[in-house]
């Protein structure tokens, strides 16, 4: 999280990224980047001709939407970002801004991406053009927010799972933003009519079914993190089935978090997915971008209907590709 890439057209909906990423930032000692992105493309230039209009577009018209841009984002940086948090900020001349930002994004080493679920580009879903796109391209972390979106309104993080290591890339994601604005997880599992992954799980016949998914999920939880080597997030068991504890250290500092785990049956993860997020959680995190076969099926369609209906703010990821390997 050393790395936090903001883009804005200057809209509304932009700028409500901008204390979302500076939260972060100071959680993590981060640097803040920001981009603007002047859309341009064969249009403008048809149309500038058949004005009339003796204009040179490199030479004249671009230098001065430049310079403006260069001072709205220096006068954004100065205003919302504290100074040592203050990074880089770049304009850049493109027919696709959603293009831009992922490639700059990927390019530039970035370890998130916070922007405005919508910008001036705003349509009938819930994310605009270039954001979901962003989402739907960026080997990058997103993190796509509104202008409802502030610290305390985000306490509650919905992580959905099928069980596979895909799917719980998500987690320390979440782990991070939890131990950041102070939430819960719950850790979302539906059991789909025509067929779930975690019907392949080893079940304790002596536990009601949900009980046995739940625990299923838990210790598949429990060996991705050891896998992956993340000693700092350790989940500790409660009691009570569904609620357990992440114990989290960072920078010296240990956290409890509490995590709950929810198993429901419906005909469709996304559909459920949506409607327990818009009626109880402030963010979804997930894993997105499937490839092929079943993990398209759940990462990819899932992933994509989720992040452009829900009326939440979403944080996405694309997991690493020998987690593919290993799931094949």
């Amino acid at each position: 999280m050393k790395k936090i890439l903001v883009p804005t057209d200057f809209s509304a909906g932009a700028e409500a990224a901008y204390p979302v990423a500076q939260k972060i930032a100071s959680a993590f000692g981060s640097k803040i980047d920001f981009i603007h992105v002047i859309p341009t493309g064969k249009y403008l230039h048809e149309s500038i001709r058949k004005m009339g209009v003796p204009i040179d577009m490199d030479k004249e018209l671009f230098p001065k939407i430049i310079e403006e841009a260069e001072h709205q984002l220096q006068k954004a940086m100065s205003t919302w970002i504290l100074e040592e948090n203050h990074g880089e900020f770049a304009v850049k001349i493109d027919r696709s801004s959603y293009d831009t930002i992922q490639k700059h994004a990927s390019e530039g080493g970035y370890d998130l991406v916070v922007m405005g679920s919508r910008g001036k580009d705003r349509s009938s879903l819930f994310r605009g053009n270039t954001t979901e796109k962003v989402i739907r391209l960026s080997s990058v972390p997103v993190f796509s927010v509104d202008e409802s979106v502030n610290e305390q309104n985000l306490k509650h993080i919905l992580v959905p799972t099928d069980s596979s290591d895909i799917s719980l890339a998500a987690f320390p994601l979440a782990v991070k933003m939890a131990g950041t604005f102070g939430s819960e997880i719950t850790l979302f599992h539906v059991l789909e009519l025509y067929g779930t992954m975690s019907e392949s799980l080893p079940r304790d016949p002596g536990k009601e079914e949900m009980v046995s998914i739940y625990e299923a999920i838990i210790e598949s939880l429990n060996a991705y993190l050891l896998d992956a080597g993340l000693s700092e997030i350790q989940i500790r068991r409660g009691e009570d089935p569904y609620r357990d504890e992440v114990i989290y250290s960072v920078n010296g500092e240990t956290k409890t978090i509490p995590l709950h785990c929810k198993v429901v049956k419906g005909i469709s993860a996304h559909y459920e997915i949506e409607s327990y997020a818009q009626e109880e959680y402030d963010l979804v995190v997930m894993a997105t971008h499937g490839y092929s076969g079943i993990f398209r099926l759940f990462l990819g369609s899932t992933a994509e209907k989720v992040a452009q209906y829900v009326g939440k703010p979403v944080l996405t990821l694309r997991p690493s590709k020998n987690l593919y390997k290993k799931e094949k």
